[in-house]
């Protein structure tokens, strides 16, 4: 049976501008704090088969959630590690945290 945790999913979801460019901007609860974080663009190509090209908006869109999703596990256990004392920034994983 999979723990408590692996069974929580991210909230707050949503396509965003991160660094000049795009990704997924979530919130996690990690240790009792709600924390804000986002996934690269890059980091979602690189290990999470991400291809955008032909797409248009909306279809874009929906290809950069479901890359999220799919890579969702490796997405969680890369922000537990990227956090060890809250922050009230937002905390961007880029493809080196995978």
């Amino acid at each position: 049976m999979p723990s408590e945790e692996a069974m929580v999913y991210p909230v707050g979801l949503e396509v965003a501008d991160i660094d000049d460019d795009i990704g997924v901007q979530f919130q996690y609860l990690i240790g009792g704090h709600n924390q804000t974080f986002a996934v690269s663009r890059e980091a979602l190509e690189d290990h999470f088969g991400l291809a955008l090209a032909g797409f248009s908006a909306p279809d874009r869109n929906h290809a950069i959630l479901r890359a999220f999703m799919h890579g969702w596990e490796r997405i969680r256990d890369a922000a537990a590690r990227s956090r060890s004392v809250p922050s009230n920034q937002r905390i961007v994983l880029k493809s080196s945290d995978f």
